[in-house]
């Protein structure tokens, strides 16, 4: 190999544009006589002529707008969820609380020393000798002894 470095080539200049390619960039190119068979096969009208600059105009800013109302109705309906959201959590925090206090309610009720002292102003006495049932054979276990009020 040799030491030598490589030369990228060199580019010809690019062609300034003369009068003769000015004119034949106005000659219609012969799309004309291939489009026409093709379009007079096709029952639609095709359109002739451009729109003007005022009507693209009126339809980009019309575009513009309606997409404009379109997104602050959708900002809108984001709010009012959010809001909404809102008011469900305070909802939700105020019955966990609630939730809460009758919880701590019931565990206080069923305290032994609870029970005990709502089971005598019920007027209930403690049982001396337990008695137990076996519910598969429906078996009493123990002999009932009605029991005693003690007197204090």
């Amino acid at each position: 190999m040799s030491a030598m470095p490589a030369r990228t080539p060199a580019l010809a200049p690019i062609p300034r544009r003369s009068r003769t390619m000015r004119k034949l960039s106005l000659v219609k190119p012969l799309i004309k006589p291939i489009v026409s068979p093709i379009a007079q096969a096709i029952p639609l009208g095709v359109p002739q002529g451009r729109a003007s600059k005022r009507t693209f105009l009126f339809i980009i800013i019309g575009m513009i707008i309606s997409g404009m109302m379109l997104l602050l109705y959708i900002n809108t309906l984001a709010a009012q969820a959010s809001f909404q959201k809102h008011a469900l959590q305070i909802q939700l925090s105020q019955m966990t609380a609630e939730e809460q206090t009758i919880a701590s309610a019931v565990a206080a009720g069923e305290s032994p020393a609870n029970l005990l002292m709502t089971a005598q102003k019920m007027g209930m006495v403690p049982a001396q000798t337990p008695v137990f049932l076996r519910l598969s054979d429906r078996k009493i276990l123990g002999t009932p002894v009605p029991a005693v009020a003690q007197v204090p």
